[in-house]
């Protein structure tokens, strides 16, 4: 059984626990961690949730997921990013870019570059059917073709800021 600590609408930890399918009560937040992962040919990583998913299923997305009680955003990329990909992050050349605040969570936004095989990947099966390298044009047509997860765009519109902005440095 998962189970989130509960933060306040500053991102400020309650104390309060809550188990995974129960509502989140009023003015209270929990903290989830999205990973943008690009290549050194400036490919973006995707992957594909699993058809058996409750929500959004045979939808494109980027990896990510909740960060569990008594976790850190930090502990929780690397977890995920083994889980889901089965391999290892290169996590020294890993940063946390940004934090939004949505309806009842708040995301941090990881970066990693890492070269790596798709055929290479463990996927977690249970959760990610498939998954590729795209260009940012391929990944805009796949948007707009509606085969991304609706929430999406909340995380690849500050990633593609960011990911702007770092490489014209």
């Amino acid at each position: 059984m998962e189970m989130f600590d509960l933060y306040d609408g500053d991102k400020q930890p309650t104390g309060e626990i809550l188990e995974r399918g129960k509502a989140i009560p009023e003015n209270r937040f929990k903290l989830s961690m999205h990973m943008w992962i690009t290549n050194s040919e400036n490919r973006i990583y995707v992957q594909k949730r699993a058809s058996t998913r409750k929500l959004f299923p045979n939808l494109w997305e980027n990896p990510g997921g909740s960060v569990q009680a008594g976790e850190t955003s930090e502990q929780a990329f690397k977890r995920e990013f083994l889980e889901e990909l089965g391999i290892e992050p290169n996590f020294e050349k890993a940063f946390m870019f940004k934090t939004i605040k949505r309806s009842r969570d708040f995301v941090d936004m990881w970066y990693l570059k890492q070269d790596f095989k798709i055929e290479d990947l463990s996927l977690q099966r249970e959760e990610v059917s498939s998954a590729k390298w795209v260009s940012k044009d391929e990944l805009d047509a796949m948007i707009k073709n509606n085969e991304c997860c609706p929430t999406f765009n909340e995380s690849y519109i500050p990633f593609l800021e960011f990911y702007k902005n770092i490489n014209e440095h």
